[in-house]
């Protein structure tokens, strides 16, 4: 996998490699190398790589995850979840901020109702937009003016609208899935009720070759991001 990636974000095939961490219920595997930092995610923390460039110094970095339940047997490892995050921001600085992440995962009994899929209905794969969320997070504390004086509120007064952009940014999109394979104009029966639910496959080439892919075209997108001219 760790050449796959180096292949998708034109490295070394050398230059970060997979790192994994046991315990005794699963595995977790994420980056290593020589340009990785390890960061905050929204949830949780990730170790990234310096991905692409942007506009004003800026660059997106990205962080990769695989999760792995130990259940012993003749096959003890079975998928649970991979994902990709990318986050924005400068070198060495830690507060880079997340803005998407493309997941996958793996048909579990997730709430001891049976096994399934992680949100019902939604698509798998699927992307998540984090960039309000991390907006949220690090919004600017209110700044006060010394010697301001506080005005009196008027109880009788109407209470107006707050500002649109303000009612925007407080809508939850990150919670939204977003399907990354959902062939919806095949008249062919999908494997479970909907196009949009896909099975993690079973052969580690296949989700390799996903990994590769996922990751060469977010780097593509991501040259689509200057700064508005």
């Amino acid at each position: 996998m760790g050449p796959i990636l180096c292949a998708g974000m034109g490295l070394n095939e050398r230059a970060v490699v997979i790192d994994a961490e046991y315990s005794s219920a699963s595995v977790w595997t994420g980056l290593r190398g020589a340009g990785i930092e390890r960061i905050d995610r929204n949830r949780g923390v990730a170790a990234v790589v310096r991905f692409a460039a942007l506009s004003d110094d800026l660059h997106a970095w990205l962080g990769y995850q695989e999760r792995w339940d130990v259940e012993g047997g003749r096959s003890p490892y079975t998928f649970r979840e991979a994902g990709i995050t990318i986050h924005v921001g400068d070198i060495g600085d830690p507060l880079k901020p997340q803005l998407l992440r493309l997941e996958w995962p793996g048909l579990r009994d997730w709430d001891r109702s049976g096994v399934g899929f992680q949100a019902p209905d939604a698509g798998h794969p699927h992307w998540q937009i984090d960039l309000f969320e991390s907006l949220r997070q690090h919004a600017p504390a209110p700044q006060f003016e010394e010697g301001h004086e506080e005005e009196v509120e008027d109880f009788n007064a109407v209470t107006g609208t707050a500002p649109l952009a303000e009612r925007i940014a407080g809508l939850a999109f990150e919670r939204m899935h977003l399907a990354s394979a959902a062939p919806w104009w095949s008249g062919r029966p999908a494997e479970f009720g909907e196009h949009h639910l896909n099975a993690p496959p079973v052969d580690q080439a296949d989700l390799s070759r996903w990994v590769g892919s996922a990751v060469a075209y977010i780097r593509q997108e991501l040259t689509r991001c200057g700064r508005k001219g």
